[in-house]
């Protein structure tokens, strides 16, 4: 037997068995040729990353609390903790403060105006999204179809996919136009369709991955079969060539098997593949697609209830922020840049730290409790961040999960970029997303977030220097510089462009 290995995408073993059998009349031979070619979707290269792939799926979840929730900070002995208790009683009088002057200016507590604005086509808002949300089974019966050999995921269905993405995508981009809804309507359908877009491209990429490995594994136990069979027939028990391929062989199945498993042993691809744990993905607050995720024993209703409280009324300060001390400024552009960013600085701030505590602590803490998600490290402590990369690393954990896996990591592997090439690559594609939200939002294309946020990669530079990394203040007092002055102005050169309109 003559084996001869080629990988072009693939890896063909072409196997021969040659007869040969002497006539009696002359001495010639007879030969017989019987060729087999079985098509495998694996590579040695592929087999030896397993072990590492494995290892770092591992140690992406695992069970943690919140490093700003209540519980977690009593049973901490946190020595700050006293500063968390200090603000909210400062947001508190804050309120009271506003109330009082907008008695004393106006005889009312607080205007409604805001809340019109927001709750303006509200119905159609929410038929929308349930539609949005609810076409994205589509990737689950497209998985159904891959898990059951009647399409490749290579390069059938990834295509059918990127299609799929593209347009769920635009839809509901260009239903805002259609729609024409107010800034904060068509801010929350696109960041919601954008959050949901991940997931999709999550769940369908990394089950497409399992696809093909699932594949790997069949042809290694044809093969391993096969060869055990041979062995089996064989006069010759010391052909020690063969049994040692038999135990790579082996070794090779137990790696796929175990990279298409939950690391708990639970659940393995295919039987994944289901519209129940696709609902569960869709619920859990994360945009990365595993297997399995670490869950809680049970469900704490106090727990959902104190959260929900604080959902509330965190935005409750947020919206008395925004209606006193934000949209009476932003709209009148004969005020001078300088006069209008000093009068932002402080109620964008207290904004930017409400918005980040209802999303990560509040809404992101709801979800995991109600579905048992026991990774709660949903953000890590930003405000101590020395440089605009750690910032980039921990305020938002879920988006940096998502970027590190499906833009950074995938691009290196893929494209064979290097990690500087990648690094940019991911900030570029952030950096567009975040000007998109902005053209929806203000129906206007002046790509002033996108320049700025990949400003922040020669900050990223800048803060390399030994000065800045001998002295860990300086970095952090450059870095809170920067979020003061950046939200306050971004706010007013995009508003000045709708309101001039």
């Amino acid at each position: 037997m003559v084996k001869h290995n080629t990988q072009v995408g693939d890896m063909i073993t072409i196997e021969k068995h040659i007869k040969s059998t002497l006539s009696p009349h002359n001495d010639t031979a007879e030969t017989s040729i019987t060729t087999t070619i079985i098509t495998k979707s694996y590579s040695d290269a592929d087999l030896s990353r397993l072990p590492k792939k494995i290892a770092k799926r591992i140690e992406t979840f695992k069970p943690r609390s919140s490093q700003l929730d209540r519980e977690q900070l009593e049973s901490a002995q946190d020595p700050f903790r006293g500063f968390f208790t200090l603000f909210w009683m400062a947001m508190g009088f804050y309120v009271i403060q506003t109330w009082s002057k907008n008695l004393q200016a106006a005889g009312i507590l607080f205007d409604l105006s805001f809340f019109r604005l927001f709750s303006q086509d509200a119905i159609t808002l929410i038929i929308s999204d349930l539609v949005m949300v609810g076409s994205m089974f589509f990737s689950v019966i497209l998985q159904k179809l891959i898990a059951m050999g009647w399409i490749r995921w290579r390069y059938t269905g990834m295509i059918i996919q990127h299609i799929f993405q593209v347009s769920f995508l635009f839809i509901p981009i260009y239903w805002t136009f259609v729609r024409n809804w107010p800034w904060v309507q068509s801010g929350f359908f696109i960041l919601h369709t954008i959050a949901m877009l991940m997931k999709l491209h999550s769940y369908s990429f990394y089950n497409g991955e399992l696809s093909g490995w699932s594949l790997c594994l069949s042809d290694l136990k044809k093969e391993y079969s096969n060869l055990a069979g041979e062995l089996k027939k064989s006069d010759n028990d010391n052909d020690t060539e063969k049994q040692e391929h038999l135990n790579e062989l082996k070794e090779k199945i137990g790696q796929v098997e175990g990279y298409l498993a939950s690391p708990a042993k639970n659940i393995s691809y295919p039987n994944n593949i289901t519209f129940m744990n696709f609902v569960d993905f869709l619920l859990v607050p994360t945009l990365v697609y595993e297997l399995e995720y670490p869950r809680t024993e049970k469900i704490r209703p106090s727990y959902v209830f104190e959260k929900i409280v604080a959902t509330f009324g965190t935005f409750f300060l947020l919206y008395v922020n925004t209606e006193a001390y934000i949209i009476p400024v932003l709209p009148n552009i004969t005020s001078s840049l300088y006069n209008s960013m000093l009068q932002m600085l402080f109620p964008f701030m207290v904004n930017y730290l409400l918005i980040f505590y209802i999303i990560f602590e509040c809404i992101c803490n709801v979800f995991a409790e109600l579905t048992r998600f026991a990774d709660r490290n949903f953000y890590d402590d930003w405000w101590n961040s020395t440089t605009w990369e750690e910032f980039a690393r921990k305020w938002n954990k879920p988006v940096h999960h998502f970027l590190l896996r499906h833009v950074y990591q995938y691009s290196i592997e893929s494209y064979k970029l290097s990690r500087r090439d990648a690094t940019f690559m991911t900030f570029f594609l952030s950096s567009l997303i975040h000007e998109l939200v902005m053209v929806v939002v203000t129906k206007k294309i002046r790509m002033y977030l996108f320049f700025l946020q990949m400003f922040q990669l020669p900050l990223i530079a800048l803060s390399k220097l030994p000065i800045i990394k001998e002295k860990k203040w300086l970095g952090n007092a450059f870095f809170w510089f920067g979020l003061f002055i950046g939200p306050p102005m971004l706010g007013i050169l995009y508003c000045r462009e709708v309101f001039l309109s």
